[in-house]
């Protein structure tokens, strides 16, 4: 008898350990090193200055290497940089810092926009920020 009710009771347990929802079932999982998607990006300011910060770091390296290549300064693409609208969408990596990939609207020196993909690295203990990449997007997808 005391077997039987041994083993109903375990049987019970399961049963509660099975429906219960457990606290790890309710939280989204987290994979150390993945991304993961920056929630209200357009009504985050953080992340809004570093698109900003990645389209200034752009027009910036364009100067540098057009006053390299050429001496004038006619070159429209120097003269009109590109500027900066909104970060469309955003997500973030946990590496040595924050690593941010973001999708990033601008305006293009003849008045058309335009979507670029822009990684960038914030190590806030250093206050530092690096620009690792700025291309434009083939096919804008919002």
């Amino acid at each position: 008898m005391s077997q039987v009710s041994l083993k109903l009771s375990l049987l019970g347990l399961l049963v509660i350990a099975i429906v219960t929802p457990s606290a790890n079932a309710i939280r989204k999982p987290v994979v150390l090193g993945g991304k993961s998607d920056v929630p209200n990006v357009q009504t985050n300011m953080e992340v809004q200055e570093l698109g900003r910060y990645c389209v200034e770091q752009f027009n910036l390296r364009e100067q540098s290497e057009q006053g390299n290549v050429a001496s004038s300064i006619t070159d429209t693409a120097v003269l009109n940089p590109l500027t900066f609208s909104r970060v469309v969408s955003a997500q973030q990596q946990v590496v040595a810092g924050l690593k941010y990939y973001l999708r990033i609207e601008v305006t293009q020196p003849d008045g058309t926009s335009r979507m670029f993909d822009s990684v960038v690295v914030v190590q806030p203990w250093l206050n530092s920020k690096t620009l690792l990449g700025f291309t434009p997007v083939s096919t804008p997808i919002y």
